[in-house]
């Protein structure tokens, strides 16, 4: 991993280099309204965020031995992880309605019913992973919805006959264009949230870390999320509801708070584990 997370992190520079300077080209030669694959993952990656954020809400709650710990800790890590899977289910009811609330609660118990059955040598270890995957997805998004309001850049499919409206990533416009598009929504082009929610599953990778016997497979669990994250990204062009620079930006925050993340919780199981972590 020492050497994938730079590499990641150097592709998606050269991504935005590209759509510094060709972003417009780009959505006007991809862009297909109505087709169904970016539809099909219009839908996908909220409800797969979701997922990945209620995994952790759940890592950080039922990997306690209950009978033995604190009442006001588990009170309180009760309420985090009730406020954290709220967020998920209303994310998948946002892009998904009754369908998505329906998937949200058999998928948030499911989960707990997995978790809970993990080992109780490995649970502590877990709750880190977990805290850190919800950690990345809160802070990623706060970043993204904060920087949507401040840069209000106009999506490419909202300025068709006017592309006067275009306006590189670099140049925040705030409200300036809302009165061009009527609808607030698009301008919200920078950054693309589609593209955070697949990019938070790269934290999936956390869940190999920790475990001794998967510890190997970091890699492997990291390349198919990278994989799936540049699908997304590409199919949010061809519905030219974002440029490739939006869709580098919004992959690129879960990335580099992942990045974070996983230096810490890797120090913390070398200095807990060190015969197990000490190569890592």
């Amino acid at each position: 991993m020492k050497k994938i997370f730079p590499a990641t992190a150097i592709g998606a520079l050269v991504l935005l280099i590209i759509g510094t300077f060709a972003d417009l080209r780009i959505d006007q030669t991809l862009y297909m309204p109505g087709n169904g694959f970016s539809a099909f993952f219009e839908r996908l990656a909220p409800l797969i965020g979701a997922t990945v954020l209620m995994v952790g809400a759940a890592l950080l709650f039922w990997t306690y031995a209950f009978v033995r710990e604190n009442l006001t800790k588990l009170i309180l890590s009760g309420l985090v992880y009730l406020g954290v899977t709220l967020v998920g289910l209303a994310l998948c009811y946002k892009y998904c309605h009754i369908f998505g609330v329906v998937y949200g609660v058999i998928v948030a118990v499911l989960i707990a019913c997995i978790v809970y059955k993990i080992p109780d040598e490995l649970k502590q270890r877990y709750r880190w992973a977990g805290i850190a995957i919800v950690v990345v997805f809160l802070c990623s998004i706060g970043v993204l919805e904060v920087a949507k309001v401040i840069w209000g850049r106009v999506r490419f499919r909202a300025m068709q006959g006017d592309l006067d409206l275009f306006t590189p990533w670099y140049h925040p416009n705030g409200k300036h264009y809302l009165s061009a598009v009527t609808v607030r929504d698009n301008i919200k082009s920078f950054p693309s949230g589609h593209s955070q929610f697949a990019g938070v599953t790269l934290s999936l990778c956390l869940l190999a870390l920790v475990n001794p016997r998967w510890k190997n497979r970091e890699s492997m669990v990291y390349g198919v999320a990278l994989a799936y994250a540049l699908i997304v990204m590409f199919s949010r062009m061809m519905q030219g509801a974002h440029f490739l620079s939006d869709v580098t930006v919004g992959f690129a925050l879960p990335m580099f708070a992942l990045w974070l993340a996983h230096h810490l919780l890797l120090k913390q199981l070398a200095q807990r584990y060190p015969q197990e972590y000490e190569l890592v």
